[in-house]
């Protein structure tokens, strides 16, 4: 039988230096594990794609909307890396797939104010977008807003307990089939999101899908692309497992 120390251990091992990852119980929101120094844990940082599940409720109603493959705003290449849709998404498609497209168009069509109201109701810093592209930034989580790995977990308990089928489904479908395949654990069903940002890598996700019990998130500063932080989450996640938690 592997120690719990060992299991710690080699956690532990996995981060970059400042990495941080939280572990919380659904049911109470009580946190069970914290990894990284307090100041890594606290600290803010824009959280790329892992704020989109959260912002879908901003985003409403939720519109069917096509995908060219290829995206450039403010000078950057924010191409989708999903396969070519010949049909237009739907939202929990989107989700799964992280279309750039999709939520950057339909942020546009939400407005600045309810993006910013979205993200200050789970904590998050942020402000108010003054322009169009500003706004479609902040709602692929590149700029204008900041959140620590405590606070995105707290959003994610919430998301948990919404238990919306359509972010639930996309949520599922990004750990099978998407950019979060690395978090997957057999018989743990995890379902979760990646993002990337110039602060770095994050996963947050929480299992099991079909009663969520734990929530958990890991954020990874040296860290880029959706292998930078999810399979430190599939750790954590079989961590939860052999402790009960799950």
């Amino acid at each position: 039988m592997i120690s719990r120390r060992a299991i710690f251990a080699g956690i532990a091992a996995g981060f970059s230096p400042g990495g941080a990852a939280v572990v919380l119980r659904v049911s109470t929101g009580g946190v069970l594990r914290t990894e990284g120094p307090s100041t890594a844990r606290n600290h803010a940082a824009a959280p790329g794609s892992a704020i989109k599940p959260w912002l879908l409720g901003a985003l409403r109603p939720w519109l069917a909307r096509p995908c060219t493959g290829r995206f450039r705003l403010g000078g950057r290449n924010l191409d989708c890396l999903h396969a070519p849709l010949a049909a237009p998404l739907d939202a929990g498609t989107a989700l799964a797939a992280s279309c750039n497209q999709w939520f950057a168009a339909s942020a546009l069509a939400a407005g600045p104010r309810a993006v910013f109201r979205r993200l200050l109701q789970c904590g998050a810093n942020a402000v108010e977008a003054r322009t169009p592209e500003e706004l479609q930034l902040q709602a692929l989580g590149l700029e204008l807003v900041s959140i620590s790995p405590l606070t995105l977990a707290r959003a994610f308990r919430l998301l948990a307990l919404e238990a919306d089928p359509t972010v639930l489904a996309g949520l599922r479908r990004a750990v099978l089939e998407g950019t979060a395949r690395a978090a997957a654990v057999e018989g743990a069903g995890v379902a979760g999101k990646t993002g990337t940002s110039r602060d770095g890598a994050w996963f947050a996700g929480f299992a099991p899908v079909s009663a969520p019990a734990v929530v958990v998130v890991v954020f990874q500063p040296a860290a880029r692309g959706p292998s930078g932080a999810a399979p430190i989450a599939a750790d954590l996640f079989q961590w939860a497992m052999r402790s009960g938690h799950l």
